[in-house]
């Protein structure tokens, strides 16, 4: 199964699973394009696989994460496998990077359900509502009929 990634690299030697983990893991885009010297639009660009990112930025942010890690002097004991970030956290938890970049799409499907489940709530209400109308008029209005008619 052949697995589509948008973010890539100038340089074939560096894979997409590590630019999503610097891109998606680290900072927010505003961060990363002011760490960076460029801007937020061009993050995004990255991100979006619309432009490669440059090597240079890739080891910058390597390094600037290596550090971090040392400087903080644990990692919580997440590690790359293959494809997938493992993270222990009582029990082996492994995401897989094509989750990460669909995390985006995955939040705004949770909203769309959301609001398609309120839709239908108050659609069966309006439904019902009408229903119980139509019954009453009918049974009242051949009530008036026989009065009247």
């Amino acid at each position: 199964m052949r697995k589509e990634f948008k973010i890539y690299c100038t340089s074939a030697d560096i894979g997409p699973d590590r630019l999503i983990r610097l891109f998606h893991f680290g900072k927010s885009e505003e961060a990363l394009a002011a760490e960076l010297g460029v801007t937020v639009s061009t993050v995004q660009a990255w991100k979006a696989g619309k432009v490669p990112v440059p090597v240079v930025c890739v080891k910058y942010l390597e390094l600037l994460d290596s550090n971090e890690l040392l400087c903080a002097g644990v990692w919580n004991g997440a590690r790359a496998e293959g494809s997938r970030l493992v993270v222990p956290a009582g029990y082996q938890v492994t995401i897989d990077y094509a989750e990460i970049e669909r995390l985006a799409d995955y939040r705004r499907l949770f909203h769309l359900r959301t609001m398609q489940t309120d839709l239908i709530e108050r659609l069966m209400i309006e439904r019902d509502f009408y229903r119980d109308n139509c019954h009453r008029q009918a049974r009242f209005g051949l009530m008036v009929n026989s009065l009247f008619g």
